[in-house]
């Protein structure tokens, strides 16, 4: 099913029916500000299964944890180095993931598939990701639409190949595919993991 919200101002009424599907194990697919995603509540062990499931995923694998700011993050980091928040406030929300070491609150459908305890932390910045995660006052696990090692970018295309696998998409037109940039911060220092959108923009300064 292909959901439909206002490109300025998302329908709260329905962004509220996506966060209680999603907290009752629903998976979603968004845009986002890199490509298309897949996602689910953390806190729903159901719906972080069904997103290794769609994904095809081996369950240790991480998942991404799309938060809404900083302060949602702080719940779940066991410690954040001062670049590693210098660089959040700067950049944040963008299209940057940030590896980080989390702490025992970390949301436990997300500790099964996390045993080293380390997280990447996303703030997307799509106004309907935002939305959504202001609504539903929570974390989300996510994963990009790979399909046959392509990056799907397609409404109808997403709506043929994932149509009665989600509980609904959400029609963010037709993405240009890039990549977030991943910085390491586990040991202290950052470590460029992935150079991708935005890395440009990175400085420690």
């Amino acid at each position: 099913m292909i959901i439909y919200l206002h490109p300025q101002n998302p329908e709260a009424r329905k962004l509220k029916q996506i966060s209680e599907d999603l907290k009752s194990g629903a998976v979603y697919i968004f845009p986002t500000d890199t490509v298309y995603a897949m996602v689910a509540c953390a806190n729903s062990r159901t719906g972080t299964e069904k997103l290794y499931k769609l994904k095809d995923m081996p369950k240790n694998k991480p998942l991404s944890l799309l938060c809404k700011d900083i302060s949602m993050a702080s719940q779940f980091i066991e410690y954040l180095p001062n670049p590693a928040y210098r660089l959040m406030k700067k950049l944040s929300p963008g299209p940057y993931t940030f590896i980080l070491k989390a702490n025992k609150s970390l949301p436990k459908p997300c500790v099964a598939h996390h045993k080293n305890r380390h997280i990447g932390i996303r703030y997307p910045d799509h106004i309907y990701l935002q939305e959504l995660l202001s609504v539903h006052n929570a974390p989300l696990t996510s994963t990009s639409v790979l399909t046959n090692d392509e990056y799907l970018t397609d409404i109808d295309e997403l709506e043929d190949i994932y149509g009665n696998q989600v509980e609904g998409i959400v029609d963010g037109g037709l993405v240009q595919v890039e990549m977030s940039t991943i910085l390491d911060f586990t040991n202290d220092d950052m470590e460029v993991v992935r150079e991708g959108k935005g890395f440009d923009l990175i400085s420690l300064d």
